[in-house]
């Protein structure tokens, strides 16, 4: 028997042995090891079971101290086993779905004549919830999903983005499903979480598209994206084919089910981070796409070809941060014949850290939206003057409680040529967080 409790003992050792150098390995590699070395383990439980039932036959059911000595090694061995597994698990790449989510309450009031979409008062703002699944070290997912109550008051729910991805390689990822348009810089940078964004809202002609916006700020499609080091910085890239949007009632609609005019939206946006400047993005973008318009009847009223290129640039230092947004609309209506309109829109917005978790920002907007191109007049639909010209001026205060929340004012002055040109003063509130 001494045999065998030396038999025992070099497997124990040789485990141990065994499950350090693992240690060293990926966690795949790690589990896979792991795996192998209980299999083994287990075979060798057997057989001494084995050998202990042989040994208490021989005993005619007389207790052997010799067996209850390999009784006891093959339970010491088991647990030691089954604790090395459970404790390897525990540092796999499985650790559940990643959860995370933004929320956000406040307060507005305005002075002047809003339309009447607009109210003021105490507003529930919007409950994001998104998820970062990373199924394997290439294949990686977002979904983010969001509750916000519209002006009528109603709760809507909205899947913003569903996306799975695939990396190819370190210049070089594959996305399809829903995503944020790759257009200028702050539809992909920010999304429906306020408490990221240093004001309360987004430029309004950048706005999501129920909330007024003139752009298709999503897409149901394919998109590749990426960068690369040069000689002068490092340039980012995406370049987007999906589902052309439809625009009904005056909103525009992404198409989540397919094409409503065979015609797909397509488009690219190119960055450049110089090296001579760090913390400076500057780039170009433009999205193309078919847009066919319905009435609250469902019935065709307009079709046009949205053409759209710019510029912006993004900059950022340790306490200033500098955004700014060019767009050039030419946009071709087929529906009423009536030949190509050209429009312009753009912002340029400053936060500044003024003290201690403290920022200082201002941002000026300007829309000059062609009233005879068909695409902005029917956004301007008798419910909505979305789709008009109109000018604003932002300033505001942030002041971070810890990294996960901020108190947010903001004072705007809105002079909107849909509003009959009137003027309209508004105080806003927020305070936001993240988890």
């Amino acid at each position: 028997m001494c045999t065998k409790h030396f038999r025992l003992s070099v497997l124990t050792l040789g485990l141990a042995a065994a499950f350090s150098a693992t240690a060293q390995t990926s966690d795949a590699e790690r589990l896979k090891a792991l795996e192998a070395k209980f299999g083994q383990s287990m075979a060798v439980i057997e057989q001494l079971q084995k050998r202990i039932g042989e040994l208490e036959q021989g005993k005619a059911g007389a207790t052997s101290p010799a067996a209850s000595a390999v009784v006891n090694r093959v339970e010491t061995l088991e647990k030691s086993v089954t604790e090395l597994a459970t404790s390897a698990s525990k540092t796999s790449t499985d650790v559940g779905l990643p959860l995370h989510g933004f929320l956000d309450t406040g307060y507005a009031s305005a002075s002047g004549k809003p339309p009447a979409y607009e109210k003021s008062g105490f507003r529930l703002g919007t409950f994001d919830i998104y998820l970062t699944p990373q199924f394997s070290d290439r294949v990686k997912g977002l979904v983010e999903l969001a509750f916000e109550y519209g002006a009528d008051g109603g709760l809507g729910t909205d899947l913003e983005r569903l996306q799975l991805g695939y990396v190819v390689n370190d210049n070089l990822t594959l996305w399809a499903g829903r995503f944020h348009t790759p257009y200028g810089y702050w539809n992909t940078a920010f999304h429906h979480g306020a408490q990221i964004q240093t004001s309360i809202t987004r430029p309004r002609m950048i706005a999501f598209e129920d909330q007024g916006g003139i752009l298709p700020s999503h897409t149901v499609g394919a998109w590749a994206t990426g960068k690369f080091d040069t000689g002068v910085g490092r340039l980012n890239y995406d370049v987007f084919a999906g589902n052309s949007d439809s625009m009904r009632d005056g909103t525009l609609d992404y198409n989540a089910s397919g094409y409503n005019n065979g015609t797909p939206a397509m488009g690219f946006n190119l960055g450049l981070s110089p090296k001579a400047v760090p913390g400076l993005t500057v780039g170009l973008h433009a999205v193309s796409e078919k847009i066919n318009s319905y009435d609250a009847l469902d019935t065709l009223n307009g079709e046009t070809t949205m053409q759209v290129a710019g510029a912006y640039a993004f900059y950022e230092s340790d306490n200033l941060e500098l955004i700014a947004e060019y767009y050039n609309f030419n946009n071709q209506d087929h529906f009423g014949k009536t030949g190509t309109h050209n429009s312009t829109a753009g912002f340029v917005q400053a936060g500044y850290q003024v003290a201690n978790r403290l920022t200082a920002f201002a941002r000026y907007e300007k829309a000059d939206l062609n009233k005879n191109d068909p695409y902005f007049s029917l956004m301007s639909n008798g419910t909505s003057n979305f789709g008009s010209s109109y000018n604003q001026s932002t300033v505001g205060l942030r002041y971070d409680l810890d990294p996960r929340s901020a108190l947010k004012l903001q004072l705007e002055q809105i002079t909107d040529d849909g509003n009959a040109g009137q003027t309209v003063n508004w105080v806003r509130a927020q305070y936001s967080v993240r988890f």
